[in-house]
């Protein structure tokens, strides 16, 4: 712009448009690297709006997992019975629309619902609060697609052949008789192929943070950096190894290496793009395989691998091969992350029902407590959930309900048979281990009295035990009394039953449970009688 020329809008513009003009822009590829950004966001909004309403309907339906007597909830009179898991995935929805000054949300059921609408109707499907934030953080990745896929549709056009350098002879790596551009021609291939899966790598990511509502500037800043990150290792690699084929056959015979210089080799064309879709994963592989020749760096211990083994989630019922798939989108691979996770926001952010979330995540917390062949023989005998086993143990022993008699005492000895039983993974990590676990009896030999000597047969106070011997003693010891036998069954279940996941879910089965009525705990034995008319 000249200095004599008044600055306004419109000359800046006629500025900006005669200096565009003179560039070399591909305009469709540059709309396409804008347009998915912009097409993240809008998707983020949509999702939250849907499930906020989704929130608003729950709420609706069970009340009383919002409002709650602080002393029927067993809070402090001072604070509010809320549900906690309500609360978080409320304001995981919202953070990022409340202005600076808003204060924690702490609302009953119908002040809930009225503020989740009245956010609802303040949202816009593009530039609320966060959206700025979103499409500044994709600058660096919208700039990498323009020039990715500016370069992949060169290259396409090519058939993904060096341009220029048709009939260029094979050279040996010491001549220089390849055309001075042949080579830089064969990186900008490898690295669009790369690009090429390094994008397709973050878009699913970007889908997996849109189903789970994480998308975020770190997402996408960590993505970006991963696309620049895969190109430059793919391009490294190409430059070290041009031809795998022919350098094995190279070494094999003694000679030097040859370059093609109007070729790519089909191992690179094939290899590119899937080491752009996972380079960070292939990293991590090449170093664990690496740490058993360098012996300075720090080894795993991997002798316990064969009883670690990660417990999947087609174990479960009602989970087969598509419902764990879908599971995973939303950050669930195996059984310990179910049992951990939040069933409303299971409910909210999945197409599965709020019942059958929290079957899942009950079945998925008895298994992750007991192991899967323990949770397999329970199942046998009738008891799915983490709800089952503490209801077959300790029906009575519930404060909330005083009234109910206690459940047979023969019950208790049923389990605990399982609960102790000797499984084929604790003989392993005791040989692997070389573990042999201390059984400790109650009558040592100091404890005679004077004159007397221990019997050749008398036990020792201390012995050390096979694995099945100490599981043995270890049910013995529970059981041979009968009047502490339920006392010990129901403590072992009091303390593994005791995790926050566990309560958390057991709250929201009370607060549903209560919200369904006494009537739904059994079908009436049927019409109830005709009351009398009194004339």
């Amino acid at each position: 712009m000249g200095e004599s020329q008044p600055f306004n809008i419109a000359n800046l513009l006629r500025w900006l448009h005669s200096e565009l003009h003179d560039l070399d822009i591909q305009w469709p590829v540059l709309l396409l690297a804008v347009f998915i950004p912009l097409l993240l966001i809008y998707a983020r909004n949509d999702i939250r709006v849907r499930r906020l309403r989704i929130i608003s309907d729950f709420i609706a339906s069970y009340p009383t997992t919002r409002d709650q007597d602080p002393a029927r909830a067993g809070v402090p009179s001072d604070r509010p019975g809320s549900n906690p898991a309500l609360e978080f995935v409320t304001s995981k929805y919202l953070s990022d629309l409340r202005e600076p000054d808003d204060q924690p949300i702490r609302l009953g059921s119908e002040g809930l619902i009225k503020e989740i609408e009245r956010r609802m109707r303040s949202s816009r499907i593009i530039g609320n609060a966060g959206d700025l934030r979103l499409f500044l953080s994709a600058l660096g990745f919208m700039v990498i697609c323009y020039f990715g896929f500016g370069s992949l549709l060169k290259a396409l056009e090519t058939g993904l052949q060096v341009a220029g350098v048709e009939g260029a002879p094979i050279c040996g790596a010491t001549t220089t008789c390849c055309p001075p551009n042949a080579f830089l021609g064969q990186i900008r291939i490898i690295g669009t192929l790369a690009f090429a899966g390094a994008f397709i790598a973050a878009i699913r990511q970007f889908i997996r943070s849109l189903a789970v509502f994480d998308l975020s500037a770190y997402t996408i800043i960590w993505q970006t950096a991963e696309i620049f990150a895969s190109v430059a290792i793919v391009i490294f690699l190409y430059v070290a190894f041009t031809d795998p084929t022919r350098l094995l056959g190279t070494l094999g015979a003694g000679g030097d290496g040859a370059r093609d210089c109007t070729h790519i080799s089909w191992v690179w064309l094939a290899l590119a793009p899937l080491l752009g879709l996972a380079p960070q994963s292939a990293t991590k592989f090449l170093l664990i395989k690496m740490q058993s020749i360098i012996s300075w760096i720090k080894m795993d211990d991997d002798r316990f691998y064969p009883v670690t083994r990660v417990t999947p989630l087609d174990v479960l019922d009602g989970i087969d091969y598509a419902t764990r798939f879908r599971l995973e989108e939303c950050g669930i691979y195996d059984v310990q992350n179910l049992a951990t996770y939040n069933p409303i926001q299971l409910h909210i952010e999945s197409p599965y029902g709020i019942y059958q979330t929290i079957d899942w995540v009950g079945q998925a917390q008895l298994c992750n407590m007991l192991g899967l062949p323990k949770y397999l023989m329970l199942k046998q005998l009738n008891i799915r959930t983490v709800f089952d086993l503490e209801r077959a143990i300790d029906y009575g022993g519930r404060e909330a309900a005083p009234t109910e008699k206690a459940g047979p005492d023969e019950f208790d000895k049923i389990y605990a048979g399982v609960l102790f039983a000797v499984t084929a993974d604790a003989r392993r990590i005791g040989e692997l281990g070389g573990l042999n676990a201390f059984i400790i009896r109650n009558e040592p030999t100091n404890s005679l009295p004077p004159g007397d000597s221990p019997s050749a047969s008398a036990l020792p106070p201390i012995q050390a035990a096979t694995v099945d011997e100490y599981f043995t003693w270890a049910c013995r010891t529970i059981t041979e009394n009968p009047a502490k036998t339920k006392a010990c069954v129901e403590h072992l279940i009091g303390w593994i039953a005791d995790d926050l996941h566990v309560r958390r879910l057991r709250r929201i089965w009370q607060e549903m449970s209560d919200d369904l009525g006494n009537r739904s705990k059994r079908l009436d034995n049927g019409p109830a009688p005709p009351q009398p008319v009194n004339s």
